[in-house]
């Protein structure tokens, strides 16, 4: 095989290689601390992925993990989930078919937060309350705004209708404003804002179908494995938004223009008299140079007989002269 084209060969193999390494790391699951990192989406089962606009026409994928951007849009799709993993460890657990808004972290206020638009779906916020504090985070949908401060909690917006509902909340967790009117709720209370504005309270056992029925987890608990992501989750690389679009692109490039390689017969000079040695290495494989098995000695070529009577030496056929400078016998 000659020499640059095993050379090339060996080249595009260790870059595919390299690169694919790159991408199934991006592939597999792990939620870390976002502190340093901005807000992370998180893949847990099916697909999921981010867009700029609310209708998610520029539609991207997220196999893994990657950075969000302020104000882009986090998408699942049918049967689907996935968890926003926030600057201050606050984990937001999104259900099926759910469209959310995620605006700038605010680190630099004594109450952090961000302000999450829920455009359609269902989710379950874990909201971090810092120490001595409280946090600011902002719930907004087409009919009301909750502001959360610090719990666990569950809200949907489906068909025009929003519901809040408090799964471990202390008395100033969680308050629901709709137009001028503002509802606080506790532990195990849940409200319900029609599209009209019209407002209905009540346990929080009545509407938690809605939730678990999307995938969304409904445990009081705190923590990444009570978000939804699985435990024993291995590490992964997070890829941001650029890089990401980047490498699927060129993964697809070289999967769609590399042909399958075959080699290209050339001429090579032979040395005359070359001694063959016990092997050869071509690409770092060693072949057995084949042997020659030998073959018998050929036979001699049978003996004529004299002409004539005798064991005299052979003479001419008769009627033949004999050759110039000897005479016949």
């Amino acid at each position: 095989m000659p020499r640059y084209f095993t050379l090339s060969f060996a080249l595009r193999a260790a870059f595919a290689l390299v690169l694919g390494g790159c991408l199934v790391a991006g592939l597999l699951p792990h939620v870390t601390s976002a502190a340093d990192n901005g807000k992370q989406l998180q893949r847990v089962r099916g697909t999921i992925g981010y867009a700029t606009d609310a209708q998610s026409t520029d539609f991207k994928a997220v196999f893994g993990k990657l950075l969000l951007p302020d104000d882009n849009y986090a998408v699942t799709r049918a049967q689907s989930a996935a968890v926003l993993a926030m600057p201050d460890s606050s984990l937001i657990s999104l259900g099926e078919n759910t469209n959310v808004q995620v605006g700038a972290f605010d680190s630099a206020s004594a109450t952090p937060g961000s302000t999450i638009t829920v455009n359609g779906g269902t989710l379950r916020f874990d909201i971090r309350r810092p120490a001595g504090g409280a946090a600011n985070y902002i719930f907004k949908t087409p009919t009301s705004q909750t502001a959360v401060r610090g719990t666990v909690g569950l809200l949907a917006f489906v068909n025009g209708v929003t519901t809040v509902g408090c799964v471990v909340c202390a008395a100033d967790s969680v308050a629901v404003t709709v137009g001028t009117q503002t509802v606080t709720l506790i532990t195990g209370q849940f409200l319900t804002v029609s599209a009209l504005g019209a407002i209905t309270t009540g346990a929080l056992s009545g509407v938690i179908g809605t939730f678990t029925a999307a995938g969304v987890p409904a445990t009081g608990a705190i923590g990444p494995a009570a978000a939804g992501i699985p435990a024993g989750a291995a590490a992964g690389a997070v890829v941001p938004v650029a890089a990401g679009a980047a490498a699927a692109a060129a993964a697809i490039g070289i999967a769609a223009s590399q042909p399958s390689a075959s080699p290209q017969a050339t001429s090579t000079a032979v040395s005359p008299n070359a001694t063959p040695s016990g092997s050869v290495n071509i690409t770092s494989k060693v072949v057995a140079t084949p042997t020659t098995t030998p073959h018998a000695p050929l036979a001699a070529p049978p003996v004529i007989p004299p002409h004539g009577p005798g064991t005299g030496p052979v003479g001419p056929p008769p009627g033949l002269p004999a050759p110039a400078g000897r005479r016949s016998q």
